[in-house]
């Protein structure tokens, strides 16, 4: 698989599940794969995996700054997506769940799973359950005391309640049909996400982390090794991963 794992201060949380989602990818992975990303932006997948890929967006310029000419941008909502039945072998979705009102969730797992072949994979991550949402209020609140304002994608999830990760496990198996398997792994720590957020998230810490040089891309690159090694316990992570598998035909 060619990917390319190189974050910044800027992209370092994206890195860590990029990271975890193309580590779900391997086993299963060809040349020849086609990819699709639901909520991709101008970038996604591409920013760390040389290979192109299809992504559905309702706004890419938003994220016009990340644009790379891997992505093939399609421009549709979740619950309408813009391809054919069967159309990939993998189905991405990465943090856009929590963004759909909850009774959006449901039809967009059904349209990523209608664009999944038999035999493919579909990979969506979520801040999930009692502890995202804690975890939400506290970088919510620590963003707000630094800035004044409500963290911007944050407030979002607060809004419109975080997905709980068996419920979507259980939504995405029935929907998938007869013979395919649902799991969910945990990613993130509670410590992990305030090491990341209290480092280069919230900036109220940057008169003490840039003279440390935590800024560069080496020490970057350390904590990147380091967070992405923790390992959350089952129910004590920020996010839910979650796995569908179809069957062959």
């Amino acid at each position: 698989m060619p990917a390319r794992l190189r974050p910044t201060d800027a992209t370092l949380d994206t890195a860590l599940r990029y990271d975890a989602v193309l580590a779900l990818l391997r086993d299963r992975w060809r040349a020849d794969a086609k990819v699709l990303e639901v909520g991709s932006g101008s970038g996604g997948v591409t920013e760390w995996l040389e290979h192109p890929v299809v992504g559905v967006d309702r706004a890419f310029e938003r994220t016009a700054e990340r644009e790379t000419p891997l992505l093939e941008p399609r421009e549709g909502s979740a619950t309408a997506l813009p391809v054919a039945d069967g159309e990939f072998d993998f189905v991405l979705s990465l943090e856009m769940l929590e963004h759909l009102a909850p009774d959006e969730r449901e039809p967009a797992l059904r349209e990523m799973l209608r664009a999944l072949r038999p035999g493919g994979r579909l990979v969506v991550t979520f801040p999930a359950d009692e502890t995202g949402e804690r975890l939400d209020l506290w970088l919510n609140g620590a963003f707000k005391a630094a800035t004044g304002e409500d963290h911007p994608w944050v407030a979002e999830h607060i809004a419109n309640g975080l997905p709980r990760s068996e419920a979507v496990r259980r939504t995405a198996l029935s929907v998938a049909g007869p013979g395919a398997t649902a799991r969910v792994e945990p990613h993130l720590s509670p410590n992990a996400f305030r090491t990341l957020h209290g480092l280069y998230g919230v900036r109220r810490w940057y008169r003490l982390t840039w003279p440390l040089g935590l800024h560069t891309r080496p020490a970057v690159g350390v904590v990147f090794k380091a967070l992405r090694r923790n390992r959350p316990a089952a129910g004590r992570a920020y996010r839910a991963i979650l796995v569908v598998d179809k069957p062959a035909s």
